[in-house]
């Protein structure tokens, strides 16, 4: 299978997983926020879908890596995680075809990025090549098809950072419309940005953020400025 193949098998994922029409699960190309003087650059995201309820609205973003035998390792999560800030993205994932190094897992339950396995089980042959809109619509026509999933799934993780969070596994791939003529155009999405490196106002004075709270102190202390 060919990387482009495969991230048209994971669009597909995404879209029955998310309940969504396969064109809502674009590629797409984000504009860096702005910074007086430097260059402007953008971001090459390979699944970008919105997801949300009547009060609130989520950016996901997801990496789709078909490799042949090799795992994804720490970097490759914590380079997503920049783009993820960069663009100011609720949720990114992590899909590919081997699996994930234990660097790359700590990375992920750290940064609260979901990882997942998804490796093909139809015939590759029958896949076209180079055209991403005709690669489409052969899976979609593949899986309405077939009585069998065509691909395998296993969550390695889902996300939520936390030690509760537990390995789980399944398989899907029914159940699919089939989408006619479907267009996958990259646009320049302006996030809600054009932001700048200037600190917001109204923000109080020395306060520097850690992990574990404020001013360093991993108990939550404001500096100090709190204790009596």
């Amino acid at each position: 299978m060919e990387s482009d193949q495969y991230e048209e098998l994971c669009r597909c994922f995404i879209a029955e997983k998310e309940g969504l029409s396969i064109d809502k699960v674009v590629s797409t190309r984000i504009a860096n926020p702005t910074r007086s003087g430097l260059p402007e650059y953008k971001h090459q995201i390979d699944l970008y879908w919105e997801t949300g309820t009547e009060i609130s609205a989520y950016i996901n973003i997801a990496n789709a890596k078909w490799r042949a035998t090799e795992k994804i390792d720490q970097g490759d999560v914590l380079l997503l995680q920049q783009v993820r800030q960069k663009i100011a993205a609720h949720k990114a994932i992590i899909i590919t075809n081997t699996g994930f190094t234990a660097g790359a897992v700590a990375a992920a339950k750290d940064e609260g990025i979901a990882l997942h396995v998804l490796v093909p089980s139809l015939d590759v042959s029958q896949l076209p090549k180079g055209d991403r809109a005709t690669i489409q619509i052969r899976l979609s026509e593949l899986m309405m098809q077939s009585r069998e999933p065509i691909w395998s799934h296993r969550v390695e993780l889902r996300g939520l950072g936390f030690a509760r969070d537990n390995i789980a596994s399944s398989a899907t791939g029914r159940g699919y419309e089939t989408i006619k003529n479907p267009t996958y155009e990259t646009k320049v999405i302006q996030t809600s940005t054009q932001r700048t490196a200037t600190p917001p106002a109204n923000k109080s004075v020395g306060r520097t953020e850690t992990r574990g709270g404020f001013g360093g102190n991993k108990g939550g202390d404001f500096g100090g400025s709190m204790k009596k």
